[in-house]
Formats: C-alpha cells, sequence, structure tokens
C-alpha cells in the first residue's frame, strides 16, 4: 500500500547511523546458520511480485535494482547507472553500467530500463503517480538512457533512486498474463535470484546472485516469510526463527521476542484525513476540533511510543535539508500546533453546523497496530461528541478502497512512507490538487491554487532559501485549513539476531533499497 512505511529533538534522520551488536538471548542464531538469512515482514501480499502493482516491494528489493539508489545517510549515489548528468533543467540522462547483467545472463541494455519504467509508468497502477514528472523516457543508446520531465523539479534526483525497479524486459513480454506471479516471477540485475514464491504459506525463498555485478553477496540464502501480525512475528524471533525483523510496536516487540530493538528517527508520519469535499468534514471548524481533541501522546502510546509527537505535514528532518535548525525551529513555532485542548475542541465544534456533534464511520485496515489506534482515536472523539463506529476490514478490502473516489472514504488513519529526504515529497503526495485523482494520495480531496503554485515554484528551484520560504507559506495555509492531522513522526526499527550486524542502518534503509547488502555475518 502506499501508504505504508521526524525527528527526536528535531535532529535530521539523514545523518544518522547506528552500530547493532547481538539482539538477545533466545533469538539468537548459531554462528553456523550465518550462511542464510530469515527476514520477517507483516501485512504483505505474497500472490504478485509485479513491480508495477508496488504492493510488494520488499520482495523486490532482493532482485530488482533502481538507477540510482540513497546512501545510509540519504545522499543520491550510482547504481545501475554509473553516473547522471542534467543537461538542461528538464533533460537528465543516465548513463549504464556496462558490466551488468540480469540473472539469466542476459546483458542490461537501456531498452531494458526504458520498458521498465514505461511499464509501471501505465496509469492503471496505483504507483504510477511516482512518475507524474516525467513526460518522455527514451534510450539513446545502448548504454544511454534521456528521461525529459514535464517542467523543472528539484526533487527529481530522488524518484529514480527509490522507484523504478529494472527488470528483463524480454522475460515479461513473455510472461505477461503471469509476470510477478508464482511459477513466473520476475527477473532482476540485484544480489538475489528468485527460488520459489509460496502465495500459500507466505514465504519467499532467494539464492545469492554469483554474477552479481556489485560482487558475489556475503550470505548465501536468504528466506522472507510472512506473518499475520507482529506478535507472531515476535514469537518467532524467540524461539530463533528469524533473523531480521522491522517491528512497528518496538515496546511490545521486545517483550515478546525477548530482544532488544534499535531505532533510529524517520520519515515515517501518521496522519488523521478528512475529505474537505464530505459533510460535515467539509466544515473548517469540525477538522480544527479534532484536531485539538485527539491526545497525539495518547495515540504514540497505542503504536508502542516509537515516534515523537508531530505538527507539520512536512517532517522537520527533510526541512532541514534546505534550512538550518533555528529556522526550522522557529518555523514550527509559528505554525497551528493544535495541542491537545479539549475546552479548545469544544469551542470550535460550537462554531460549526454541528455544535452538538455527529456520528460517522472509521474503516480501518486489520493489521499493523490500525484498529487499536483507530479506536483510540474514536474514543477520543466520543468526548467531543463525535460518535465513531470503526469498521475492521480485510487487506484486500482495505487496497480495494484506493481504487475507489477519496468521498467514498471520508476520515481515516494512516502512515504515509514519505522515504524521501526532499521536503517536496509530502506536498505533492497529500496536497497537490492533481493528486485528487483516483488511485493517489490527496485523500482529502485538497484543493488550494494558492497551495498549488507554492509545490510548484518550490520543485521549480533549487535555490535553498527560496524553496524554505515556499514551504513554510504552504504550511501556514494548511495548518488553518486542516484536511490533515499529522500525529506523529515514526521512528525506523530492525530486530537482529546475533549472527549478523547492521552497521549503516538509517531511517533509509527501507524495504525499496538493497539493504540486505548492508547486513553482515559476524
Amino acid at each position: 500500500m502506499r501508504t505504508r512505511f521526524t525527528t527526536r529533538a528535531l535532529l535530521p534522520a539523514a545523518v544518522l547511523s547506528v552500530a547493532l551488536a547481538a539482539a538477545g538471548c533466545t533469538g539468537s542464531t548459531p554462528s553456523s546458520m550465518a550462511d542464510k538469512i530469515r527476514v520477517g515482514v507483516v501485512g504483505l501480499d505474497f500472490s504478485n511480485i509485479d513491480p508495477g502493482v508496488g504492493f510488494a516491494r520488499q520482495i523486490d528489493a532482493f532482485m530488482l535494482e533502481t538507477l540510482m539508489k540513497l546512501s545510509p545517510t540519504g545522499k543520491v549515489e550510482p547504481n545501475l547507472a554509473k553516473s547522471v548528468e542534467q543537461t538542461d533543467d528538464v533533460t537528465y540522462v543516465y548513463h549504464l553500467r556496462d558490466d551488468v547483467k540480469f540473472s539469466s545472463g542476459r546483458a542490461l541494455t537501456a531498452d531494458d530500463v526504458v520498458a521498465s519504467i514505461n511499464y509501471e509508468r501505465k496509469p492503471e497502477f496505483s504507483e504510477s503517480f511516482r512518475y507524474a514528472d516525467i513526460t518522455d523516457i527514451k534510450a539513446r543508446d545502448d548504454q544511454t538512457v534521456v528521461v525529459t520531465l514535464k517542467a523543472p523539479t528539484a526533487s527529481f534526483q530522488y524518484v529514480l533512486a527509490l522507484n523504478g525497479y529494472v527488470f528483463d524486459a524480454q522475460h515479461q513480454s513473455k510472461n505477461a498474463k503471469d509476470f510477478g506471479k508464482p511459477g513466473t516471477g520476475v527477473i532482476g540485475t540485484g544480489p538475489y535470484v528468485l527460488n520459489e514464491l509460496d502465495s500459500t504459506n507466505g514465504k519467499v525463498t532467494f539464492t545469492a546472485n554469483p554474477n552479481y555485478w556489485g560482487g558475489k553477496p556475503k550470505i548465501a540464502t536468504a528466506t522472507l516469510q510472512g506473518f499475520a501480525d507482529e506478535n507472531s512475528e515476535a514469537l518467532a524471533f524467540r524461539t530463533g526463527e528469524l533473523d531480521v525483523a522491522f517491528p512497528s510496536d518496538v515496546r511490545t516487540f521486545e517483550a515478546t521476542a525477548g530482544t532488544k530493538v534499535t531505532s533510529v528517527p524517520g520519515t515515517r508520519q501518521g496522519m488523521f484525513w478528512m475529505n474537505v469535499g464530505v459533510a460535515p468534514w467539509n466544515d473548517v471548524h469540525v477538522r480544527r476540533a479534532v484536531a485539538y481533541a485527539i491526545n497525539k501522546d495518547d495515540i504514540i502510546n497505542v503504536i508502542g511510543g516509537n515516534a515523537v509527537a508531530d505538527s507539520t505535514l512536512i517532517p522537520p528532518a527533510q526541512l532541514l535539508s534546505i534550512a538550518s535548525q533555528h529556522e526550522v525551529d522557529a518555523l514550527i513555532g509559528s505554525l497551528p500546533a493544535y495541542n491537545f485542548d479539549l475546552d479548545k475542541a469544544k469551542g470550535e465544534l460550537s462554531q460549526s453546523a454541528y455544535p452538538n456533534g455527529f456520528s460517522a464511520e472509521l474503516k480501518t485496515p486489520s493489521y499493523g497496530g490500525y484498529v487499536e489506534t483507530a479506536q483510540a482515536i474514536a474514543g477520543q472523539l466520543k468526548k467531543l461528541g463525535i460518535n465513531i463506529t470503526v469498521t475492521v476490514q480485510s487487506e484486500a478490502q482495505y487496497q480495494n478502497m484506493f481504487s475507489k473516489p477519496h468521498s467514498e472514504v471520508p476520515i481515516s488513519y494512516t502512515y504515509f512512507s514519505n522515504r524521501t529526504p526532499d521536503p517536496g515529497g509530502m506536498p505533492r503526495l497529500a496536497l497537490d490538487s492533481s493528486a485528487t485523482a483516483v488511485g493517489q494520495n490527496n485523500f482529502a480531496d485538497y484543493k488550494n491554487p494558492k497551495v498549488d503554485d507554492l509545490i510548484h515554484k518550490a520543485d521549480a528551484t533549487t535555490d535553498a532559501a527560496k524553496r524554505f520560504g515556499y514551504y513554510s507559506e504552504l504550511l501556514k495555509i494548511v495548518g488553518e485549513d486542516v484536511p490533515y492531522i499529522p500525529l506523529y513522526a515514526g521512528n525506523i526499527s530492525v530486530a537482529l539476531s546475533g549472527a549478523f550486524e547492521w552497521k549503516d542502518f538509517s531511517a533509509f534503509s527501507s524495504d525499496v533499497t538493497p539493504y540486505i547488502l548492508q547486513i553482515s555475518p559476524k
């Protein structure tokens, strides 16, 4: 889901890395098992790993690669492309490495890159919005890819470092009907090769690619095991069945798994959205009342404490890429914070068309702490006279909601991965009028021409001071309008067995990076 996976004391997440030691007693793995690694994941769909579908990025990350990649400190680095040059405001030229082969043995060409990205840009795919800036992509020759943008976009440098998995286009073309499904899978250039995709038991096994252009992987085999919830995953970790897990509820996971989890500040944001085109949420006083009525500290406690309260739609860690700590602190201090205050909430509701409250439905998926968080929000709003019925859905039902108009899901709690270091990520995802289209992420259907203008101006310049000025003005407008309520800035966490270490674990060690290469046997 696009909204699946900010700071502590406003430290930039991009500069943090940690050395992880042995995880803990019963979760340890004997050194004799260091030739294999077992990774746990929660709520993942194993039925289709087609990169265009976008719901199996953690699986694809073992096999497929992007033109560029993010370093542990959030910098864009070469990957399948050995270099990139910007020849004018809208043209990027990627020069491919000449030593890359697919695991099938066929050499990577520019035609594969073009076919892969054009495939993932297809409008029917929910992740196609990530390529909205691209107007054309062509192969100049076998080793050169030219990307042309619709307009100058300062943040485009991150797009093909975080998206655009490259696959064997010939294999896809020959297996178009079953591409990504068990028995067919995908073929990439990455460090591992798909051995088995078991959708029945939610399990994938990989074998190291001996001809990987980046050098033979340090770990011979890898297994990705799915779990229905973090509790069952934690129990598997405790009994030594897993080596790696990425828990969101750290406190509970540590207690159940009997291990120590390492966390670093990240850019994941918890949000509550309200559709501004649907009554009663189209009343700004209702939205402000809800913002005052939600106790963010309580919400953080419900999710396991692995976060800090947040009051701005752009994570402070991202703002620090274009402004000083003092400037960011001053901006945040000037924005409407909506700190928990039931009296102010009642005052706002009294100014609305619903002074005595109302009833509404809140739909939520059944995994990852969503239900508990939704119920906590409902309990808090009840004190305001807003009676929320929480309807729990299966993952399939919840995913299906995103193929419908946003107005059919007028309120919801979710979290945005927002996994880019660039401050333009959230505005484009959640505020741009063009993102109100079905399948995109402006779930509040928020349309404000002034905000659109600021988004586009900020994207059209690389001048940090100008960008910070545009985003500052944008945040003040959105703070008054309250289409979204930022709840928390979530940390990124990992649990490791005693057989492995991850020296550069950081906020950008996510499911779309080749993170398996960052983990080493002890």
